[in-house]
């Protein structure tokens, strides 16, 4: 029982490590969720573009870089960050329903949508758990650089989409 104990301890602490002193981008009323990742602190964040209450069809996502590493400038995404790594293909499914795929993996399925509030959340599937999504972090592979960027993990922060309880998700192979 202690081992089982001790696993469970262990896994606990490599998640919660994960993003341990990364600053927390100040809160928007559109924003879904935001992107960290393991060799900076440069954050990339979305927020819903709304109108009159609903998802602006021709733009669903303002995508942006906070650079941390520039005393917290906020940047729009370069051609090469939105064409390989954090730009979003978007497909209307339905009015207020968007699918998207992030430019770097076409693995994940991401869904733009208006709760019954009306406030924008994006919801997703991670390891058969279909989650609100808060944030993601990648955890990068030692050693790479520029195009050659291999990821070990990625993990998925939110809240499971029935029950609302806080859960993370690991992804090793996206």
């Amino acid at each position: 029982m202690k081992y089982v104990f001790l696993l469970i301890l262990i896994g606990f602490s490599i998640c919660t490590y994960a993003q341990q002193g990364y600053p927390v981008p100040a809160q928007e009323v559109n924003r879904v969720f935001y992107i960290q990742h393991s060799d900076n602190h440069n954050t990339f964040v979305y927020n819903a573009n709304l109108k009159n209450g609903s998802i602006v069809a021709e733009e669903p996502l303002d995508i942006f870089r906070i650079a941390y590493t520039e005393g917290g400038k906020k940047e729009p995404l370069n051609s090469i960050q939105k064409a390989l790594a954090f730009g979003m293909k978007t497909t209307l499914v339905s009015a207020n329903l968007y699918e998207m795929q992030l430019a770097a993996s076409k693995r994940v399925n991401f869904y733009l949508m208006l709760d019954k509030a009306g406030k924008p959340k994006v919801y997703t599937t991670v390891n058969n758990k279909k989650m609100y999504l808060d944030r993601i972090f990648l955890k990068l592979r030692e050693g790479s650089t520029g195009f050659g960027i291999n990821l070990d993990y990625a993990l998925f922060y939110g809240q499971d989409f029935v029950t609302g309880q806080n859960i993370t998700e690991k992804l090793a192979d996206w």
